[in-house]
């Protein structure tokens, strides 16, 4: 499933917001799945379609990665397997605002803040 550039950048955004806004709480599996995708992004190396769907496979935790998130990294792996597309301003775009809901709930606090 294809899922556009810009698409991918508008869900990014909304959930940054609603993080910021603390309508929207993520639960284990998604700080556990951003720790992960954080570290890879440590390494100053681009974050791969490879070791998000890596990030999402680890062990199964007692409750899933919230579905909005889920989806969105999903989406966000294919459209890093697409080098052209993710080459492109769009792509790029798209990518940076990930990273940047992955270093919001990363570095967040799990009570919130």
């Amino acid at each position: 499933m294809h899922v556009a550039a810009e698409e991918i950048r508008a869900e990014a955004a909304v959930l940054i917001d609603h993080h910021a806004r603390g309508t929207w709480q993520p639960n284990d599996a998604d700080r556990r799945a951003a720790v992960a995708l954080f570290r890879c992004l440590e390494t100053g190396l681009p974050l791969t379609g490879e070791q998000i769907r890596t990030a999402l496979a680890g062990p199964e935790p007692a409750e899933p990665a919230t579905a909005g998130l889920s989806a969105l990294l999903r989406a966000t792996a294919g459209l890093l397997d697409d080098a052209d597309v993710a080459d492109g301003p769009a792509g790029r775009d798209a990518v940076d605002h990930v990273c940047l809901l992955l270093d919001a709930l990363a570095l967040s606090r799990s009570n919130g803040r």
